[in-house]
């Protein structure tokens, strides 16, 4: 798949594309279902499949948001999107002015002489252009004229409410990593490259790694059942966010303890699959307790991780 970034203007032609418009944040199941329209309507016609979308997100350059944390790194982003089969992804720096255009300049500046859009593929909530002015109706009057055809995928819903990157958001801070993986279709991950910590871990009995992950939305304090895909396996393993508060810990840090794996993994990157949270982070009176309860964590994630990967 090919990367493009974009400050002021595309200079790339492309084989008359079949367009995937939007943020896409966590490429959950509901931005899937557009992706793959695109994607699919892209091979059948033998065109380019096109993803735009905007970096940063539109709601924290309107002052309407602090900073969103993301549901996915850029790169975990574009790795979902070209495993979907999309072959351009063109990421434009949204700013100020960028906003100010009006959402028949955005149309007729961006999809159709930049990118040259044969069809636009959206979600029935989407919204562009200045004020937020442009919706599907309005693509839908502009298309006939500047030769383009729209499609709009309805919203999905699972559990009577509409799967949303707000609403994965809100299940990921309150912990809830179950709910959250069946919206995004897919486990949450956390990746990084593994760093020297104290090395408490082993002196416990149970190693760890400690990841220095990229910047994106933390999950709440606590241990989790995960797993990784370590040199073409895949392990069980339970993961740690929190300060270790039985050792006086100040700073977060992310502990991964692979089950049944003991070799050395320093300097390289892993990513870690969560899967379900098992309890709060808590203080012990020494390490005899917490030896035990690590021990009472690892016997419920073997259970929960028995069967493994949960979604394909």
């Amino acid at each position: 798949m090919e990367i493009i970034r974009v400050r002021e203007k595309i200079y790339h032609k492309f084989n008359a594309p079949s367009v995937a418009l939007g943020n896409f944040d966590g490429v959950h199941l509901g931005h899937q279902e557009i992706l793959k329209r695109a994607v699919a309507a892209a091979r059948a016609r033998k065109r380019d499949s096109v993803v735009y979308t905007f970096d940063p997100h539109p709601r924290v350059v309107l002052n309407k948001a602090p900073a969103i944390p993301r549901i996915t790194t850029f790169n975990e982003r574009a790795e979902i999107l070209e495993h979907l089969g999309v072959d351009v992804l063109v990421t434009a720096e949204f700013t100020p002015e960028f906003a100010a255009q009006t959402a028949e300049e955005f149309v007729r500046n961006v999809l159709v002489e930049e990118l040259g859009v044969r069809e636009l593929f959206i979600g029935e909530n989407y919204r562009f252009g200045k004020g937020r002015a442009g919706t599907p109706e309005t693509l839908k009057a502009l298309a006939p004229e500047m030769g383009f055809k729209v499609h709009v995928a309805p919203c999905m819903v699972i559990g009577d409410k509409r799967v949303s990157s707000s609403r994965i958001r809100e299940h990921l801070l309150r912990g809830e990593i179950r709910e959250a993986n069946v919206l995004l279709g897919r486990e949450f991950t956390v990746e990084g490259k593994v760093i020297h910590g104290h090395h408490r871990g082993k002196a416990l009995g149970f190693p760890t790694a400690n990841i220095r992950p990229e910047e994106k939305l933390v999950p709440p304090q606590g241990v989790y059942a995960a797993y990784c895909k370590i040199r073409g396996q895949t392990r069980t393993a339970v993961m740690n966010i929190g300060r270790n508060p039985t050792f006086k810990g100040r700073r977060v840090s992310y502990e991964v303890h692979i089950l049944d794996f003991n070799d050395d993994l320093y300097g390289e990157t892993i990513k870690v699959y969560l899967v379900d949270r098992l309890r709060a982070e808590m203080a012990f009176t020494g390490p005899d307790q917490l030896v035990a309860q690590i021990g009472k964590d690892v016997q419920r994630a073997r259970g929960i991780l028995s069967v493994l990967p949960q979604f394909p």
